[in-house]
């Protein structure tokens, strides 16, 4: 996580989650700041992660490229469904 520049916000939590947060934070030897900043690091990698997987698929769709019947079927019967 970059300090280069910092800016600060606030919003409104429930009292278990920042108890939740704080004991987590403690068991790692880190701060509720750390942490919170962590988990935003993360789901922002993982929200900018699936957005591009969707934009892949996206397109894939748009030059019709589909999956043939065959193709399902055999995904299907590998793993049961």
């Amino acid at each position: 996580m970059s300090s280069a520049e910092t800016v600060s916000t606030s919003f409104r939590v429930s009292k278990d989650k920042i108890e939740r947060i704080d004991a987590i934070a403690t068991s790692m030897g880190r701060s509720r700041n750390w942490l919170l900043n962590k988990a935003l690091d993360d789901i922002l990698e993982h929200q900018a992660w699936f957005v591009a997987e969707v934009q892949k698929g996206i397109a894939a769709a748009d030059k019709g490229e589909f999956a043939s019947p065959e193709e399902v079927t055999a995904i299907f019967n590998k793993y049961g469904a």
